[in-house]
């Protein structure tokens, strides 16, 4: 089988192109056979009449036809055309000219006025047509009519020959049509594959760094392909962008607590104050090296990723929660909506709400709930987007800490116990991993988070 798409359209139009003018070549042959076999039936009727209106049968006469008949060829020897005329049980009564030393065996006698067409050989094997005829002939001087066949043949070689010279004439017009209608389709066909020509050039454009992305207008049965390239591109400059980011973020927020270690390790012995300094700030670098390592780490939205059902996943968190947080009794409700779907890494959904719901936990009185349901339908939008509600009973935040949560750039070290490195992780996620948007509401009594997906 061709590699080439181009060369495997063209070997199938090709093959059902050869099927279809063979049949119809075999069709038209046989029906151009069938029309030579009837004209020449035809002639020989028109001889039988010749002869019946040229006939002298009336006793006592002694020669039945003429010496000059209209039709040359029955009056030259070997024309091709003979005729003869029998009586009663196949007496030979008179034979033409062009007969002379040939024998063309009697036909049976057929039913008076009708016509019988055979396909004979000759004495000298020659294939003939014939057709035989019967009559009877009424004549004064007789008691009843006679009996009389006519039988007229042609040589087969003219039919042979005519059939032939057609047979050579439809295989050159069929073998030039074929020819023509191949390059037709092969001019057709490059002209069709065109477009994806030009993705593919467009595509070693980007290999080679000469563009970002699909930029041509291609036609419908092509856009489709033409945007998931163009969102597996972006996914991935997405990623490369994260690991730039988070392996900067992570070299420029090292340098702070290393220097810290550098300058307590050269001011001499360490004392309680100055062993307490170097474990808070190898805790602040492992927490840091682990935000950033988690944040390169995201997978992110992409065009082909399967949905994956969100109830399971938030149960299964739910029901982990449950087990860390036994001692307090706490109450942890899921609501998810049945068609709610994840178009996303599966790690990405379970660390965005294990972040959530953990620090809901750690902050809750009483009760925790997480919910999710699908946003609204936006008109042209081929994956909903999904949204992640997690809500416990605890203290809440006051207004200016709110902002601070969500400040980016934020460290663990800037904010407080459950609210600081989870937030900004999940910050991420949401927001650079699949475009989103992370909302947070307090009020005292209740903190709520919103993270909405987008997957368009």
């Amino acid at each position: 089988m061709p590699r080439s798409l181009n060369a495997r359209i063209l070997v199938a139009a090709g093959a059902v192109l050869i099927i279809f003018l063979g049949v119809a070549g075999l069709a038209i042959n046989h029906a151009f056979r069938d029309n030579a076999l009837a004209s020449v039936q035809e002639r020989l009727k028109a001889q039988i009449f010749m002869l019946l209106s040229l006939a002298n049968l009336d006793p006592p006469a002694t020669e039945p036809m003429p010496e000059t008949l209209p039709d040359l060829a029955l009056s030259v020897p070997d024309s091709g055309h003979y005729a003869q005329i029998f009586a009663g049980a196949g007496q030979p009564l008179w034979r033409s000219r062009s007969m002379l030393g040939l024998g063309v065996q009697p036909p049976p006698e057929p039913p008076v006025g009708e016509f019988v067409f055979q396909q004979l050989v000759s004495s000298a094997e020659e294939p003939l047509f014939c057709l035989s005829y019967s009559v009877l002939w009424e004549a004064g001087s007789r008691a009843r009519p006679a009996s009389f066949v006519l039988q007229v043949c042609e040589a087969r070689r003219a039919y042979a020959l005519q059939v032939a010279g057609f047979q050579r004439s439809v295989s050159l017009w069929f073998g030039f049509l074929a020819g023509f209608l191949l390059l037709v389709q092969t001019l057709i066909l490059r002209w069709g594959l065109r477009p994806l020509r030009a993705v593919a050039i467009e595509v070693r454009a980007i290999e080679a760094g000469r563009q970002t992305a699909i930029s041509g207008q291609y036609p419908r049965e092509l856009r489709a392909l033409t945007r998931n390239l163009n969102a597996l591109i972006a996914a991935r400059d997405s990623h490369l962008q994260r690991y730039r980011h988070a392996l900067g973020d992570l070299a420029h927020s090292l340098k702070t607590p290393l220097a810290v270690i550098r300058s307590t390790l050269d001011a001499g012995p360490l004392e309680d104050a100055a062993r307490h300094t170097l474990q808070d700030q190898v805790a602040q670098l492992n927490d840091t090296v682990r935000y950033q390592l988690q944040r390169a780490a995201t997978v992110g939205r992409h065009a082909f990723a399967p949905p994956i059902e969100v109830s399971p996943v938030l149960e299964r968190i739910a029901d982990s929660l449950r087990k860390v947080y036994h001692a307090r009794n706490l109450e942890i409700v899921v609501k998810a909506a049945p068609e709610s779907l994840f178009y996303g890494d599966q790690g990405d959904l379970m660390e965005v709400v294990g972040n959530l719901a953990d620090n809901a936990c750690k902050w809750a009185r009483s009760k925790v709930q997480i919910q999710a349901a699908p946003a609204p339908e936006k008109p042209g939008q081929r994956r909903r987007s999904l949204e992640i509600l997690v809500q416990d009973n605890g203290p809440g935040l006051p207004g200016p800490m709110l902002q601070e949560v969500l400040r980016r750039g934020l460290r663990m070290d800037e904010s407080t116990e459950g609210q600081g490195i989870g937030l900004s992780v999940v910050r991420d996620i949401v927001e650079e991993g699949y475009g989103g948007r992370l909302h947070l509401h307090s009020t005292p009594g209740e903190t709520c988070v919103r993270a909405e997906f987008d997957f368009d």
